[in-house]
C-alpha cells in the first residue's frame, strides 16, 4: 500500500489493501530470474517488511534471495544528526542491526544515497 503505514499485523500485507497482481508480477519476475539464471541474485528494497519477501516462490514467497536492511542507514543518520557520540544506545544499535526474520539474509550498509 502506497501511503499506508505498517504496524506488523500480517492482516496489513495480506488484507483488502494488497496489491495482488504487483506480488504475482515480483514473484514471475523473480523465478523467471532463477530458471535463466540459477547463480543469480535478487535483493529486495522494502521498507514494510513486507513477511515473504525472501521466501521462495514455490513456498508463497516473492523469492528474493536478500533483503535490503534499510533501517540501519536511517538509524546512523538520526543518530549522526540528533546525538552526541557518547549517548548513543548500543541496545538499540544492537537490535537495529540484528532485527530480521529468522534465516533470512540481508544486505546490511551504513550509507544510503537516500540522506
Amino acid at each position: 500500500g502506497i501511503g499506508k503505514g505498517y504496524t506488523g499485523g500480517y492482516h496489513e500485507y495480506f488484507g483488502p489493501d494488497a496489491d495482488i497482481d504487483s506480488h504475482i508480477y515480483l514473484m514471475l519476475a523473480n523465478d523467471l530470474i532463477h530458471s535463466v539464471c540459477p547463480s543469480a541474485i535478487t535483493v529486495g528494497e522494502d521498507v514494510s517488511g513486507m513477511p515473504t519477501l525472501c521466501r521462495p516462490v514455490e513456498d508463497g514467497g516473492f523469492g528474493f534471495d536478500y533483503r535490503l536492511a534499510m533501517a540501519i542507514p536511517d538509524m546512523f543518520i538520526k543518530m549522526l544528526k540528533e546525538q552526541s557520540d557518547d549517548s548513543w544506545d548500543m541496545g538499540h544499535i544492537c537490535h537495529t542491526l540484528t532485527n530480521r526474520r529468522w534465516m533470512e539474509r540481508v544486505v546490511a550498509y551504513a550509507e544510503s544515497h537516500d540522506q
